[in-house]
């Protein structure tokens, strides 16, 4: 039982580290699920980008980087995230 409840433990963990989940914007818990399931999606299809641009970037640095594609066009952005 401890095991698997310190599973549990890692896991959030994980999320707080790794998922940039900062504060929960939702007092309700179906609200809290919405809000991990969508950043996990995020977080899953910035996999693909990183291997289609062979990135050294970490993801945590590509998803931050997304919020600047907002203001330029996709072509500068992936000039600027060029392999090599």
């Amino acid at each position: 039982m401890y095991q698997a409840r310190w599973q549990i433990e890692l896991f959030f963990k994980h999320l707080k580290q790794n998922l940039t989940i900062k504060q929960l914007y939702s007092r309700s818990e179906q609200g809290a699920i919405n809000q991990v399931i969508l950043t996990l999606i995020a977080t899953l299809l910035t996999y693909p980008i990183k291997i289609e641009l062979n990135s050294a970037a970490t993801l945590f640095q590509l998803k931050r980087s997304f919020h600047y594609l907002r203001f330029e066009s996709a072509e500068i952005w992936l000039e600027r995230h060029k392999p090599g």
